[in-house]
Parts: structure tokens; sequence; C-alpha cells
């Protein structure tokens, strides 16, 4: 692999460009829950836990977390599991839910700004799409795929609590971008060097006959209607997934995973190394107390 494609991959490049993942100062709060999605947060933004909560029956689990909001002056409660299920609004949280600040998205200026020089780039674009749990999950995909871009219409949906649940700790690996309409923020796009992609069931070129384009801006509608007929016609590229036909479309994640996966694979990216830190055991992680409570020390309320 060239450097051109090697020095693309950086995973730091958004968060150590033109500013860091800062919060508002009067930053908005905002639930997210599930063990995957709360050990990454704490593991990237310990900064913005302004609670946390843990289900008694698991929180042995997260002693490490609960030093370092002690050693920082974070309040911290261990409560039963119905109390957890009406504080966290779900009964998916796993035994444990933060309370935390939210972080303002990228404006399209910001992302390109943080792009500037880079040989090959994707950020997947949603439109139309207010399930949480296809977002969480593209989040996911994005994550493994180090497409470190989602661009969205309102980070509302990506940012809710059960999107990050569903993106298993992939959402501190990608920065929400925020810019309006999609279809106004092509031009601006296109000038960038990026080619627009379009996605379709019923036209386009086959991928995996395709060369996709170093610089893309992949848009992805919502399975039941597809993108927008306006969006296609604006597009440089129409992509179709083959398949048996047996079936009407792919649900948008899937299909997202399928484009990305091959875009990947065209650009000849090095596997990195674990994204998630807690890979080698989910359950449990063999984390040092002193080295919890270093991540949130000078962090106080």
């Amino acid at each position: 692999m060239d450097d051109q494609h090697s020095d693309s991959r950086q995973p730091s490049r958004l968060n150590s460009g033109i500013r860091s993942r800062h919060t508002m100062e009067d930053p908005m709060e905002m639930k997210i829950f599930g063990v995957n999605a709360c050990r990454a947060f704490f593991e990237h933004r310990p900064e913005q836990i302004i609670r946390a909560y843990f289900a008694e029956d698991v929180a042995y689990r997260f002693g490490y977390i609960m030093k370092a909001c002690a050693q920082a002056r974070k309040a911290y409660r261990i409560v039963d599991t119905y109390e957890l299920d009406k504080i966290s609004e779900t009964r998916n949280h796993q035994g444990v839910c933060f309370l935390v600040k939210k972080t303002i998205p990228f404006s399209i200026k910001e992302y390109l700004d943080a792009s500037q020089g880079l040989g090959t780039d994707c950020l997947v674009a949603l439109e139309r799409l207010g399930n949480p749990h296809n977002v969480g999950s593209i989040l996911r995909t994005c994550a493994h795929f180090g497409v470190e871009g989602l661009l969205v219409n309102d980070a509302v949906v990506a940012q809710s609590g059960a999107a990050l649940r569903s993106a298993e700790g992939g959402a501190e690996f990608v920065q929400f971008v925020e810019g309006g309409r999609i279809s106004e923020t092509l031009p601006v796009f296109k000038a960038a060097g990026y080619t627009v992609v379009a996605t379709s069931s019923h036209e386009g070129e086959n991928l995996y006959s395709a060369q996709l384009p170093e610089k893309m801006l992949l848009m992805m509608g919502p399975e039941s209607s597809g993108l927008s007929n306006f969006l296609i016609e604006d597009a440089d590229m129409i992509l179709n997934i083959p398949g048996s036909e047996n079936v009407e479309s792919l649900n948008v994640a899937t299909a997202t995973g399928i484009l990305l996966g091959e875009y990947w694979r065209q650009q000849e990216f090095e596997p990195g190394q674990s994204l998630s830190p807690y890979k080698a055991d989910p359950d449990y992680p063999e984390a040092e107390d002193d080295d919890a409570v270093d991540m949130l020390e000078g962090y106080d309320d």
C-alpha cells in the first residue's frame, strides 16, 4: 500500500485537526446505555460523563469506573434493575447507563478542512433514516471500515441512546457531520473533489465491476423507498448490489456494510489493530483501577 493510502486512514485526524471533541459551554445532556457503548465512552470521553448508574447485579464489573468517578467527584449510583429501567428509559441497558454531555457535530466546512490533503476518504450520508438501530448498525460498520464521518440532516437520532447502544462502541470512532439537506451539500463536496455515489436496488452499475472513487460521498436511503429521485439524478455514480433477486432490497445497514467492505478492498487498506479495547473480553475487561482514575483525573464538574 502506498504512503497516500496509509496517511489517509489515520484514526485521529478529525479529533486532532481543527478542534477536538469539546462540548458547548452550556452543554446539552443525553443518556447512553449498554456495556460496550458506555465502556467505549469512558475510554474516549471520560470528561463528558456527568453521572453514572449501575445495576446492582452487575456493578462489580464496573468497579474501575466507579473508582474513577469518585476520584473525579462525579456522582454515581448503584440501583436495582427496575429503577435503571426508568432512569435509562429502556430495558436494553445491560446494567449500565451514563448521563453525559453532548458534543457539537462537525459542520461540513470543518469536516472538509480536516480532510484537506487526503488522497482517499469516504463519508456516508444518510437520508431520511429514523430508525436508531439501523443508524447504530451503520455507525458500527463505519468504525469497522475506518469511515470517520457520518453526514446527517439532524444528529438527534444518530446521537440517541438507542443508536449508540446498537453501535456497540463504534460511535467513538465516527464524527457526526451536520449539513442540512443533502441535496444542498452535494455541490460543496463535488467542488472539494468528492465523487457523489448513490445506491439503488433497481438500477446502476454492478458494485463488483465498478471502480470506486478514492474520495467518495456515499448516500444511503431508507429500505422502504430508497434514495430520493432528485439525489439519484444529482449523483456522479449509481451502484447496485447484485444478488439472487429473491428479495426486493437489503436492509440499509446491511447494504452499507457491503458497499464499505468493497470500498475497503479496492483501496487496499491494511487491517488495523482492534477497534474495541474490550474485544478480547467484552464481559469483564482487565483494567487497573489506577489507570481508570488517571483517565478522569482533573475533570471536575
